[in-house]
């Protein structure tokens, strides 16, 4: 693994949130995982602790993952990778991922343990 020793999940199903915990401890049981119900929670976060990597997901209420990655630059550290989830099929989403310096990939839910073995060791 490279050096993801701590993740960031956002994400506002508790549902989804518990089980991408689950797989990626099955995954790499050393990662410390931290969790965020929206992107107004997640960025507070960050302005304490510094992450690894960010799996986001776009639809949350109170601030998105669109109005994250706005904000982002605010207590943005080097090295962080952010990947965008969704279930979202709108090619303008992935458009708008792809022209954003910081995210890193966007992947289709479900998180699985092929794609975070993919995030993991890259």
């Amino acid at each position: 693994m490279h050096s993801a020793n701590k993740i960031l999940l956002v994400d506002d199903d508790p549902i989804f949130l518990t089980l991408a915990e689950l797989a990626i401890k099955k995954e790499h049981a050393t990662v410390e995982i931290f969790k965020a119900m929206n992107g107004e929670e997640a960025i507070k976060f960050l302005q304490k602790q510094a992450v690894d990597i960010i799996f986001l997901d776009l639809n949350m209420p109170v601030m998105n993952g669109w109005e994250f990655l706005e904000a982002f630059p605010t207590v943005e550290k080097n090295g962080k990778r952010i990947y965008v989830l969704t279930s979202s099929i709108d090619p303008s989403d992935q458009r708008k991922a792809d022209d954003n310096p910081f995210v890193t990939s966007m992947l289709e839910k479900p998180l699985d343990r092929s794609k975070i073995a993919q995030t993991l060791a890259s």
